[in-house]
């Protein structure tokens, strides 16, 4: 089998070393047509000549070397029974060796190229279904980079809206809280004589400034997740 493959390879990057080994082969089946003479069935001499000329050459290669084989067969014909040259009968008969020949090899030879072009085609089609499956991988890359921006999106979104409420709610809280502490301090003053209930306003004052200490930490963290 491999040695076949080679002689094929071979063979197919050889056009001239074949057509001439083909017209060689014609010649040695006509030789074979005139020694045998009009006895023997002499057409599968050429037909095999032609066989393997239609596997390698296009049809009008084809074409011309069936056109050869029926001169070659007429010229036989007529050298191995000259009495016949005047009649019609060896031409007629070379004329349906021709249609047989050119029939026979033009058949083949679109057969193997309708074989060849469906080969390439095959390429063509896997050539492209693996760009395509090239081409998905790629867009599946790209859609898990845009799913993943899209969370960090959100999540940055998320982040900076969570910001934004805590920088309300700081701002609302400590208005009334700094307000708080001013009292509780004018009240602190008042109040330092009335030794009962100057601890209680005291107490007041430090949960106003755990308050704003709290705030404060709010603030700082908001700068974090700003930062």
């Amino acid at each position: 089998m491999a040695s076949l493959e080679a002689l094929e390879k071979k063979l197919a990057a050889s056009p001239g070393l074949r057509r001439v080994g083909g017209l060689l082969l014609l010649l040695f089946a006509g030789w074979i047509d005139y020694v045998t003479g009009p006895e023997i069935a002499s057409a599968p001499f050429y037909i095999f000549v032609l066989l393997p000329m239609a596997f390698f050459e296009p049809l009008w290669i084809c074409l011309v070397y069936s056109v050869l084989a029926a001169f070659i067969y007429l010229g036989a014909d007529v050298l191995s029974t000259p009495g016949t040259a005047t009649l019609i009968y060896p031409y007629w008969r070379a004329f349906a060796r021709l249609f047989s020949f050119a029939l026979i090899s033009s058949t083949i030879s679109q057969l193997i190229g309708e074989r060849s072009r469906l080969r390439d085609s095959e390429r063509a089609l896997q050539e492209k279904a693996r760009d395509l499956e090239e081409k998905n991988r790629y867009l599946g890359e790209l859609l898990g980079q845009v799913k993943r921006l899209q969370e960090e999106l959100v999540a940055k979104e998320r982040r900076a809206a969570i910001a934004e409420s805590l920088h309300l709610a700081t701002y609302e809280i400590e208005r009334p809280l700094v307000s708080i502490s001013v009292h509780v301090e004018d009240l602190l003053r008042w109040l330092k004589p009335h030794e009962d209930v100057y601890p209680l306003v005291e107490k007041i004052g430090e949960r106003v400034r755990d308050m704003e200490g709290i705030l404060k930490n709010i603030r700082e963290i908001r700068k974090v997740e700003g930062g």
